[in-house]
C-alpha cells in the first residue's frame, strides 16, 4: 500500500493571455487621434491600446471598431507576428512562466481576445517550442510529459500531442466585437472546470493540492477577473489556490485571490 503524502505537493495549471503577455506582437491597431478640430489616422500597438482605448482623444476609424483590427484578421499574418516577435526575442512578462509551465508539461490555456483559430494559436505554441527550446529542455519536457500524460509515438508526436491537450480560447473567434471581459472569466471559468476533473482523477500520492493562475496586461481584464474569481469562481472551488498576474506596467504584480 502507497503511503499517503504527508505534505503538499500542487498540480499547478496555468492560464495566459497572449499580446504582450507572453510575446509583444508587431500587430497594429488602426485608431484615429484628435488633432485640433481634425482626427488623423494612426496605428497603436496593442500595449498603448489597453491604456488609451477610452480616451476621448482616441476613437475607431469611422467611428467602427471593425475598421481598427484589419491587421489581426489574418491567420497567416498571425504566424509571421510570431515568428518576428521571437527572432527579436521580443518576451513579454509572463514568457519565461509560459516556458516553464511548457517545460514541466503542466495543464495550460490561452484566453486571448485574438480572433485566430485554435489551431493557429497551437502553431505559435510550437514556434515557441520550436525556436526557445535548447535540446536539453525539448529533452526534460518530453520526460515530463511521458510522466504527466500517457502519450504514445515518438517525441514530436507526444509533444503535438500534449500541445492539443491544452485550452485555446480565442474569445473572439468567432464574433468580432463580444464582451472581452466577461469572454475572458467564462473561458477561465470553463478551464478550471476541465482541470478540476483531471485532478479529481489523479493520484493523490502524487498531486494533493491544486492553483491555477492567470496572467494579462489589460487592467480592465484584471479587475474584471479578480472580481469574478473571488465572488464566483473561487466560491465554487474554495481548496483551489487561484493567483492572477497583472502584467499591464511590463512587469507581474501577483495577486493572490481568495473567496469574499
Amino acid at each position: 500500500m502507497k503511503r499517503r503524502l504527508l505534505y503538499e505537493i500542487t498540480m499547478r495549471a496555468y492560464s495566459f493571455d497572449w499580446d504582450d503577455n507572453i510575446l509583444h506582437m508587431p500587430t497594429m491597431i488602426h485608431m484615429e487621434k484628435k488633432d485640433g478640430d481634425e482626427w488623423s489616422k494612426v496605428r497603436i500597438s496593442t500595449s498603448e491600446y489597453a491604456e488609451l482605448k477610452d480616451s476621448p482623444e482616441y476613437r475607431y476609424p469611422d467611428n467602427d471598431i471593425k475598421n481598427a483590427f484589419i491587421e489581426f484578421n489574418d491567420d497567416k499574418q498571425f504566424i509571421e507576428n510570431v515568428k518576428e516577435s521571437l527572432r527579436n526575442e521580443d518576451f513579454a512578462p509572463s514568457f519565461d512562466d509560459f516556458k516553464v509551465a511548457l517545460l514541466n508539461a503542466k495543464p495550460i490555456s490561452i484566453i486571448t481576445a485574438r480572433p485566430q483559430s485554435p489551431e493557429t494559436i497551437k502553431k505559435g505554441v510550437s514556434l515557441i517550442i520550436d525556436t526557445h527550446f535548447t535540446d536539453n529542455e525539448r529533452d526534460e519536457m518530453i520526460e515530463n510529459i511521458q510522466d504527466n500524460y500517457d502519450f504514445s509515438g515518438d517525441e514530436d508526436e507526444m509533444i503535438k500531442k500534449y500541445i492539443e491537450s491544452n485550452y485555446y480560447y480565442p474569445v473572439s473567434f468567432k464574433n468580432r466585437y463580444v464582451d472581452v471581459k466577461k469572454e475572458k472569466v467564462n473561458a477561465l471559468d470553463d478551464f478550471v472546470s476541465k482541470v478540476v476533473k483531471a485532478f479529481e482523477k489523479m493520484d493523490k500520492d502524487e498531486y494533493n493540492k491544486m492553483s491555477v493562475g492567470f496572467s494579462d496586461d489589460d487592467t480592465d481584464n484584471i479587475e474584471h477577473m479578480v472580481k469574478k474569481v473571488k465572488e464566483e469562481i473561487s466560491k465554487r472551488y474554495p481548496d483551489i489556490e487561484f493567483y492572477i498576474y497583472d502584467t499591464s506596467e511590463r512587469g507581474k504584480n501577483k495577486l493572490i485571490v481568495h473567496s469574499t
